[in-house]
């Protein structure tokens, strides 16, 4: 039975209301504050790691506390940039005597593995300086996407994003912890095995010996005593982190991104063998061209990050992969050397995956066009089309190279290859055996 005109009239007047309450609310969420902070915005997910992120020196911002993104900006004469020089100060010292060390001792494949983690992370405190330059340019266009995805017509995900970056964030963290721990034991372990085996002197078993071998170029420029052993634990941890930060950052900027084209697709995919009117295409299809801005405004800024970190992680794979074949000497070292191996590849494998997400689900909208009937296809639906095809949407080093599956599969084929030299390699060199422990 149809509608009588004064339900209708009724109908459209409550779905009046509706829309004016949510365009009410959208206006108070622009404007910052209590409004807000309530909603799972990507800024409000990710504060707690920019403010422990800048104890270490990273992401060099003002007022990163504030409820309101439009308040945290960029400084030079503040306090957050002067700690992230001191920084590189601290570090470019570290890497310039631990070069200067490697020099004279002869630079090898195997031995350049310390040197490359510092260099990295000087560059990668230079690459996030300038990702913080441009964050008030990213944050508004942002959290205005954000704004428009939380509120109908857009559903909100079932996972809210905060807790899937707490998830990824906190695991992840857990993880390198351990990792962290597990170097110093094994180093401490292959240490006190050394003296035991070959020095009579057995009173430089203590830890405290193995710290002043350990932390060798702190010590050339400062006495041994509890202050430096505390600076060069401080200095040695914020290498350590931001050499993981590199990837959960983009981790987590994977993830939002993702979460909104997947938002987005399934508006669109509600519309499939439904009658839609031009006036809506034209709606959807600003709605994603804002995605498409946001996204391209933020693959320039990070592609620096992406690049330094793939390219670090490929290396440090191959150079791990060396030591396969290496027979080591101690049980802890295995344990060390295969969890660190695991761990980073698995933190590799899951930048790519994640990032790949951001690409398949810009494609999905396409089911949902392809079912459009012939009558129906006009040239709004073709303009869409013809967006969503005819321009890659992903995260990218320089553009260069794109984060999707095929280039993990194309990086792990490339892994297997080497792999197989270094077997050839190996069954040449392994009547050699170990060196002399004590040499």
């Amino acid at each position: 039975m149809s509608k009588t005109p004064d339900g209708i009239l009724r109908h459209l007047k409550e779905r009046r209301r509706e829309q004016k309450a949510v365009v009410a609310i959208k206006w108070r969420c622009a404007k910052g504050g209590m409004e807000f902070e309530k909603l799972d915005t990507f800024y409000r997910a990710i504060r707690p790691y920019l403010c422990l992120s800048q104890f270490f020196g990273i992401m060099p911002l003002s007022n990163i506390r504030s409820r309101d993104p439009q308040d945290v900006k960029f400084k030079v004469k503040s306090f957050s940039m002067a700690f992230t020089g001191i920084f590189l100060i601290l570090g470019g010292i570290k890497t310039m005597i631990v070069a200067d060390i490697l020099f004279k001792a002869g630079l090898n494949a195997r031995n350049m593995l310390g040197l490359v983690f510092n260099i990295v992370a000087i560059v990668n405190w230079l690459n996030f300086t300038g990702f913080a330059r441009s964050w008030s340019q990213i944050m508004l266009p942002w959290s205005s996407v954000d704004i428009l995805m939380l509120f109908p017509p857009y559903k909100r995900c079932q996972r809210s994003l905060r807790t899937k970056i707490n998830l990824i964030g906190i695991s992840i963290g857990c993880l390198a912890g351990v990792e962290h721990m597990l170097y110093y034991a094994s180093g401490y372990f292959s240490y006190r095995m050394h003296i035991f085996h070959c020095h009579t002197n057995l009173s430089r078993l203590a830890f405290g010996y193995y710290l002043e071998n350990e932390f060798s170029d702190v010590f050339t420029l400062m006495p041994y005593n509890i202050f430096s052993v505390c600076y060069a634990f401080w200095l040695g941890g914020a290498f350590t982190f931001i050499w993981n930060f590199m990837d959960i950052f983009i981790v987590f900027t994977s993830v939002s991104l993702a979460q909104r084209f997947q938002q987005f697709a399934d508006r669109v995919l509600a519309l499939a063998n439904r009658h839609v009117p031009d006036a809506l295409w034209t709606d959807i299809r600003r709605d994603h061209i804002r995605l498409c801005e946001l996204n391209s405004f933020v693959d320039a800024s990070i592609s620096s990050i992406v690049f330094v970190s793939c390219a670090n992680n490929v290396y440090v794979i191959c150079n791990q992969a060396l030591a396969i074949f290496t027979k080591l000497r101690h049980p802890l070292n295995y344990v060390y050397f295969w969890y660190s191996l695991i761990f980073l590849m698995a933190r590799t494998s899951l930048v790519f995956m994640t990032a790949s997400r951001i690409h398949d689900a810009s494609l999905l909208p396409l089911k949902s066009l392809y079912q459009v009937s012939s009558d129906q296809w006009t040239q709004e639906v073709q303009r869409f089309a013809n967006q969503i095809t005819s321009e890659f949407v992903g995260l990218s080093g320089y553009r260069l190279f794109y984060l999707t599956r095929r280039s993990l599969f194309g990086m792990i084929a490339t892994l297997v290859t080497y792999e197989l030299m270094l077997l050839q390699l190996d069954a040449k060199s392994h009547k050699a055996g170990q060196a002399d422990s004590c040499a």
